[in-house]
This record gives structure tokens, C-alpha cells and sequence, in this order.
């Protein structure tokens, strides 16, 4: 059985103050080996989870909760409607199995505005 490659997480944050983040990814396209996927294992989807726990520890079950199974080859999800600041991984998804969590990847909103002047 072969275990599907690392994922790389990024986020798109070049959106408009109203819209929701999105969550994006580099597409799985090799094994935990480094080895191209072979004919018939290539990634059909990807699960994302929302972390029940902060940054340290496990985002494992019960902890987890699944927010989305996206369909290859898209590698990103919108994020509307759901509560942040949050924690997410994704895995990858073939017919051999699925792939161990990618890194954590905590999505927050801005600060609030500091010094505020009546000019």
C-alpha cells in the first residue's frame, strides 16, 4: 500500500474585508517516498478538518471535525461560515487509503484597531 505524499497548506489572503478566507493547497502528486503516485493512485479527494484542540497536540478524533471532502484536482476550500479563530489539516485521499494530517494551519481574524483619534 502505498501512503500519499506531504501536503503544503496555503492561505489566500488577498480577499476583499467581506469574503470568507480560503484554504489552499499544493496538489499530492507523490508518495510518503518522494515517488510520482503510479497509474490508478492518484489522489481523488481531500478531506479538511477543523481542530478541536489549539496548535499543540494531536487534531485527531473526537477532537476533529470534518468541514469538507474536496474533489481532486481542486486543492482549496472556502472557509464561509465557519467560527475563528480555528485550526485546520487536510489528508489527501486515494484508493490506497488516506494520507497522515498536514501540517496545522490556524486561520484568525485581525486584531482590533488600536489609538483611535477624533481629528
Amino acid at each position: 500500500m502505498r501512503v500519499l505524499g506531504a501536503l503544503v497548506l496555503l492561505f489566500v489572503s488577498a480577499l476583499p474585508a467581506t469574503a470568507a478566507p480560503i484554504l489552499a493547497w499544493d496538489a499530492v502528486t507523490t508518495d510518503v517516498s518522494g515517488a510520482p503516485l503510479g497509474p490508478g493512485l492518484e489522489v481523488s479527494s481531500y478531506n479538511v478538518y477543523r481542530c478541536g484542540t489549539g496548535m499543540g497536540g494531536a487534531c485527531a478524533a473526537p477532537d476533529r471535525l470534518l468541514v469538507g471532502i474536496i474533489a481532486a484536482p481542486a486543492v482549496q476550500i472556502d472557509l464561509a461560515g465557519q467560527a475563528f479563530p480555528q485550526v485546520y489539516v487536510v489528508t489527501a485521499v486515494n484508493k490506497a487509503g488516506e494520507s497522515a494530517d498536514s501540517v496545522k494551519y490556524k486561520v484568525t481574524p485581525p486584531d482590533a484597531p488600536k489609538n483611535l483619534l477624533l481629528r
